[in-house]
């Protein structure tokens, strides 16, 4: 009998504590601020642009390869408004891969990436898999937010109870610059008609560059009266004779260009100069000639904007696509800043064959005038009635790997199209933002929604 009472007490004082469930998620616990969650960028709201520099230091120290990091120029340098010259292009993280070390936060030099220390860090419950890697938009998502309040570092931590020890002043906060307040400081630079950015210094002006003719023949023309020396001339034959030899490996037949060119390097002299192969003609194009894929010997004619050099030369076929993407994503990066297109910029369009290049690209002038306009033209890109060039709707057009390529932008559409199937089987409405991502990129609704 004793002890029945013993456990009813035992009970009833349990009974009259106060409850400490906290009912989640519409009650969250506070989350200290040692915590940590997964990796995230800070943004640099003084500059509008992230910390990170893509120098690829936290990708070399990840124990489980996680990440990938792009580097590329800073085109906000030339413009003032930011003194890295290097710029992150882009930043992927694999959180399904993730083990949450923080070995990345560590061995960072710019600060540029934190483990993330707020609820937004743990809820990453999703589905699939392939939704858990995070490209550079959703990895600087809570930094622009200004949701980072108190990013932690454990060695801050250490130094500070170093620092607390020896009787000396704590150290000064890190992480400067990806605070809340930085972020209100950018916004009323903004109400207050000025740029997001602020303006470190003058613009650069742009660099001339020279000029050249239509398809090659100013190139060729260049070429005109090459004077080399031997150990040159034996290098540059040799080239097109490795060139040739790999199209034979493959049972292809030669290209008439490489055997021109290894022919010409075995009748040049040195110190001679010799007109190069070929000079003379825009792109072995002949006036009233209709241009096609070969020219009259049958030799592949390659259009302007498409390299034909070996691997690592300027002009090979990644070296020149490269220009040619680096130009296209500044003309994009201008219209959708209502910016004018420079000169420059538009001649670089112009004459690697792209089809942003105000008044369409050469590969469509040079169609046109051997053509007139016929079977040869290419076709023209779409515009608005602005004029400005606006792809279709759900179509990424931006390289493999970046936010606007083709596979991002269709796994954003599947994925709402995915989130809609399942509100509907639940019974429950679609989220607004579902069905306007769904129209925004082409996607299909359930029968009966608007």
């Amino acid at each position: 009998m004793k002890g029945i009472l013993k456990g009813l007490g035992v009970t009833f004082s349990t009974f009259l504590r106060k409850p400490v469930t906290i009912e989640y998620p519409d009650d969250r616990k506070a989350l200290p601020v040692r915590q940590r969650s997964f990796p995230v960028l800070t943004w640099d709201f003084d500059h509008d642009e992230p910390f990170c520099t893509g120098c690829n230091v936290c990708v070399r120290n990840c124990p489980v390869d996680c990440m990938t990091a792009v580097m590329m120029d800073n085109p906000k340098y030339a413009e003032g408004t930011s003194n890295r010259r290097k710029i992150v292009e882009k930043f992927w993280i694999d959180y399904a891969r993730c083990m949450r070390c923080n070995i990345c936060v560590e061995v960072c030099p710019f600060e540029a990436i934190v483990m993330d220390n707020t609820w937004a860090g743990h809820e990453h419950a999703v589905y699939d898999r392939r939704d858990l890697h995070m490209d550079i938009d959703e990895l600087t998502k809570v930094a622009r937010a200004g949701q980072l309040v108190r990013p932690f570092r454990p060695q801050d931590n250490i130094e500070a109870l170093e620092r607390k020890a020896k009787g000396e002043e704590p150290p000064p906060p890190s992480f400067v610059g990806g605070r809340p307040e930085d972020r209100q400081r950018q916004l009323e630079r903004i109400a207050r008609g000025e740029p997001a950015a602020i303006q470190e210094r003058e613009p650069e002006k742009p660099k001339v560059a020279a000029k050249a003719a239509a398809g090659g023949a100013g190139a060729a023309a260049a070429a005109e009266g090459e004077v080399l020396s031997e150990s040159k001339i034996r290098a540059k034959r040799m080239r097109a004779e490795r060139e040739a030899k790999a199209y034979l490996d493959r049972g292809e037949p030669v290209p008439q260009e490489i055997l021109d060119r290894i022919e010409y390097y075995k009748n040049l002299k040195p110190g001679q100069p010799v007109a190069a192969p070929g000079a003379g003609g825009a792109a072995g194009a002949v006036a009233g000639e209709v241009l096609s894929g070969t020219n009259p010997d049958g030799s592949m004619r390659f259009p302007p904007g498409v390299g034909t050099g070996p691997k690592g030369d300027p002009n090979s076929y990644e070296k020149v696509r490269a220009r040619r993407m680096r130009a296209e994503r500044q003309f994009k990066e201008l219209t959708e800043k209502g910016e004018p297109i420079p000169e420059e910029l538009a001649k670089t369009l112009y004459e690697l064959g792209s089809d942003l290049a105000p008044g369409g690209s050469i590969w469509q002038t040079l169609a046109a005038q051997g053509a007139g306009g016929g079977a040869g033209t290419a076709a023209a890109p779409a515009t608005s009635s602005g004029g400005a060039w606006t792809p279709p709707p759900g179509v990424g057009i931006g390289a493999k790997g970046d936010p606007n390529s083709f596979e991002k932008v269709r796994a954003r559409r599947m994925r709402a199209e995915r989130r809609a199937r399942e509100a509907i089987a639940k019974g429950e409405p679609i989220p607004e933002d579902v069905i306007q991502t769904i129209k925004e990129l082409g996607g299909t609704l359930p029968e009966g929604v608007e």
